[in-house]
């Protein structure tokens, strides 16, 4: 009986060891998803896409009552201003993600308020946010599409930053692959003051799992450097290096390099100024580093 016990708990340790998990925070509530890394979109890491027009754009800073932290974003004239201007909308802020292919329990939180609505009963609210993974960038005015979130809010006004939560599937053949993670606020009210929906977002994160080792891989077997880089980013890893891309704000791929050594060189003089996403392909894993040129 003793055997028998010792054996059913060495096989119920080894299975919680090749199941164990460690949770990756790909973007963080109190950093770039709360826009406190900078006052600006570009330097939280987002892409913006605003109207031409001044009023009703997405803003960063204060004037959006119980944000967390020193700011949040929202719909504004301002970054200090809200404004009572109708006027139709699609707008958004973006940023270029990729999840490990062997990533489970992926999911999206943020907080929304919108103290306005009104809902119309055929075509439902007349403001509203949607939240998006695309397998490309947005256009600056138009829709995107496919949604994960639906309209927010959908039935009433949100008085007060409220917390949502989506899980994300990432279909198997696209896992691994640069995505673009759109906040989009969309608007059908032309003329109508008073009724004019001002959305508001903070506290975004990305979570998702990975395999207990994969994440001291990501951490601690890449390194690159310097950051920020003037003219040649150098890339080290443990073991061989596979492939690098790099990818600008705009997702537009400007480099695809196969390596298979431990140690490269990218040459970056002739980027312009600005923030770039750069993927390391080794041994199966993919490491996402934010660099600054």
């Amino acid at each position: 009986m003793k055997k028998i016990t010792l054996l059913a708990a060495f096989v119920l340790a080894f299975a919680l060891e090749s199941n164990a998990q460690t949770t990756v925070t790909a973007i963080s509530p109190t950093g770039d998803g709360g826009f406190e890394t900078a006052d600006t979109f570009e330097g939280n890491g987002w892409t913006l896409l605003n109207h031409t027009y001044g009023s009703r754009k997405w803003q960063v800073g204060t004037a959006q009552p119980g944000f967390t932290g020193a700011r949040g974003a929202f719909i504004g004239n301002s970054p200090t201003v809200v404004g009572t201007a109708a006027g139709g909308r699609t707008v958004h802020f973006y940023r270029a993600i990729t999840i490990p292919a062997d990533a489970t329990n992926v999911q999206v939180k943020f907080k929304y308020k919108q103290e306005i609505v009104v809902i119309d009963p055929t075509t439902g609210p007349n403001d509203y946010l949607y939240v998006s993974l695309l397998d490309a960038a947005p256009q600056n005015g138009v829709t995107a599409s496919p949604n994960f979130s639906g309209k927010i809010p959908s039935a009433a006004g949100l008085a007060n930053f409220t917390e949502f939560t989506f899980p994300i599937t990432i279909p198997e053949a696209t896992a691994g692959a640069v995505k673009y993670l759109t906040f989009s606020f969309r608007s059908t009210n032309l003329s109508t003051e008073g009724t004019v929906g001002w959305g508001a977002v903070d506290d975004i994160s990305l979570t998702y799992s990975l395999p207990l080792g994969t994440e001291d891989f990501n951490a601690k077997q890449i390194a690159a450097y310097p950051n920020p880089v003037k003219d040649v980013l150098n890339l080290t890893a443990v073991e061989n290096i596979d492939s690098v891309s790099i990818y600008n704000l705009s997702g537009q791929n400007l480099v695809n390099k196969t390596i298979n050594a431990t140690e490269t060189a990218v040459d970056m003089s002739s980027f312009a100024t600005g923030t770039y996403i750069v993927n390391v392909l080794s041994n199966n894993n993919v490491k996402t580093i934010k660099v600054v040129k």
